[in-house]
């Protein structure tokens, strides 16, 4: 996977960054593959903002933003949303899934 990250400010840290790319590599482990993924990483005033763009190689964007005075807490509640985007894509397309769905409309 392709890691791109973009900041708007000169304000952020290497050290936010390469976690912000460590915390990002993780989430592969969900079983999913992702073609590039985009980590937007802005300073304004005492908040740290994190967005974060998932691009599958199938199917739409997995996007998560959020917003933090410390920027490592930002890096990981985005990474948080983004898992439980992925885990609910993944347990919606799920053969016991499309069971459930068919027994339901029957």
């Amino acid at each position: 996977m392709k890691i791109h990250v973009i900041t708007k400010n000169d304000e952020i840290h290497d050290l936010l960054r390469t976690y912000a790319v460590n915390r990002i590599e993780e989430i592969e482990h969900f079983g999913q593959e992702f073609e590039k993924a985009e980590i937007i990483l802005d300073q304004q005033r005492h908040l740290t903002r994190c967005e974060v763009v998932l691009h599958p190689r199938r199917g739409p964007a997995f996007v998560a933003h959020q917003e933090c005075e410390d920027g490592r807490a930002a890096v990981d509640g985005a990474a948080s949303k983004l898992e439980r985007q992925i885990l609910k894509a993944k347990d919606k397309h799920s053969p016991q899934a499309r069971r459930r769905q068919a027994n339901d409309q029957s």
